[in-house]
């Protein structure tokens, strides 16, 4: 390679870095912003530690030091910090496949552990205060109601469910009217 070709190379992968370590600060500080202003509560009693606040701190942390050791060495030219990014990405790479591969492979126990800590923590809705204010935030921003509807809630929806269907309805009514044409133009052409 040229001296010019890796004088690219090295300003491109700065560069990259330096983005990236900008991202894991924003990250981090989103985390801890969460940590602090907890509106979610928890909903896992079982894993009172897995709050969306530690994950992003834990993800914007990791994210903070291998971009540095990218940015460092890239720019100093050091090959310390280059093996040690390279080993770093290498590990995570590797970490993702077999995140990837076990999510794959128990994604039934997941789901079933998933459903049953999130119905433990709705039959916890009236006697925890965090559990409370976590179902109502969540309910509040992603406009549902429960896991699988209102009949999750035994007492009833509590106040934080919208009561306003009428959008899901139009929204069915427009996919099954596509489905229909899409069904006519078919047999129109012949296919």
């Amino acid at each position: 390679m040229g001296m010019s070709s890796l004088k690219l190379l090295k300003y491109v992968l700065f560069f990259f870095n330096l983005l990236f370590w900008i991202c894991g600060c924003c990250i981090l500080g989103f985390g801890i912003y969460l940590l602090i202003h907890n509106n979610f509560g928890v909903l896992f009693h079982n894993l009172p530690s897995l709050t969306l606040g530690n994950v992003f701190v834990i993800v914007g942390s990791i994210i903070m030091v291998v971009a540095f050791l990218g940015c460092m060495g890239s720019i100093k030219e050091n090959k310390c910090l280059l093996m040690s990014f390279f080993i770093l990405l290498l590990i995570i790479l590797l970490a993702e496949v077999t995140l990837a591969i076990l999510l794959f492979v128990y994604e039934q126990k997941l789901n079933e552990y998933v459903a049953k800590g999130l119905t433990d923590s709705i039959h916890r809705y009236h006697s925890d205060n965090s559990t409370k204010a976590a179902w109502d935030s969540i309910q509040s921003f992603l406009q549902c109601c429960g896991i699988n509807g209102t009949s999750d809630w035994t007492s009833g929806p509590p106040a934080s469910c919208p009561s306003d269907r009428k959008v899901e309805v139009l929204g069915m009514s427009f996919a099954l009217t596509l489905n229909c044409q899409i069904d006519k133009t078919s047999q129109t052409i012949g296919l």
